[in-house]
């Protein structure tokens, strides 16, 4: 019954640890637009009361995990750094205070990875993926991947399947690669995963193919 969306710190770095200001956070709204009474700053004087949680670069995907009710986003670093966060209420995911990445023109940025009271990624990709979409499956086709969770890269053009177990990924693997910058991931009421690529504009279906009668979930996309 809520709706969660992202701001980006939209190159002002200064207004990400203010809760004045809407950027560099998550937000959670009732789909009516208005405030839930249980947000973590409603009643505080001078800041945004649809934030949820604070201290994010660039949000880029949101999902929520289908069986612990999990938030889940992925956000762009600077140069390296990229980040899987599990967001939780009025939690400081750090930046731009503490990153994995550097600035662009290969400069320190910050220097710290870990600061106190701010939250660390579950992950963070080093060198970066630009990571972009992201996807929890429901699905059956792929038994074995049911409640993974599924990130696209723009720059690596991939899309890789981590497996999450009590808050940590265990595991993961590139099922996509070399086919276009993935922009977006999502899991269909037919089981398959759709992925759409920017440059080549298209959408992949990836579904399950049996390679021999009878095959059953060992069967690759």
């Amino acid at each position: 019954g809520h709706l969660y969306f992202g701001i980006g710190d939209r190159g002002r770095q200064a207004t990400v640890q203010d809760l004045g200001w809407p950027n560099g956070k998550i937000h959670r709204i009732h789909t009516d637009g208005s405030i839930p009474t249980d947000n973590p700053f409603v009643g505080q004087d001078g800041v945004y009361e649809s934030i949820f949680s604070y201290g994010h670069r660039n949000p880029q995907g949101l999902t929520t995990h289908p069986v612990t009710g999990a938030i889940w986003e992925t956000e762009h670093g600077p140069l390296g750094g990229d980040e899987l966060n599990l967001v939780q209420a009025g939690r400081n995911y750090g930046w731009p205070k503490i990153s994995y990445g550097i600035n662009y023109n290969n400069t320190v940025l910050t220097g710290r990875t870990t600061a106190p009271d701010m939250e660390q990624p579950i992950l963070y990709w080093k060198p970066s993926i630009a990571v972009c979409g992201l996807a929890a499956y429901q699905g059956d086709a792929f038994p074995r991947w049911r409640h993974n969770l599924f990130a696209g890269g723009l720059a690596y053009e991939t899309v890789q399947r981590l497996v999450v177990v009590d808050g940590r990924v265990i595991y993961k693997e590139p099922i996509l690669k070399n086919l276009g910058r993935v922009r977006a991931v999502e899991c269909g009421p037919d089981g398959a995963l759709y992925v759409a690529l920017n440059d080549p504009g298209t959408v992949i279906r990836v579904t399950h193919h049996k390679t021999h009668p009878g095959a059953g979930d060992d069967d690759q996309p």
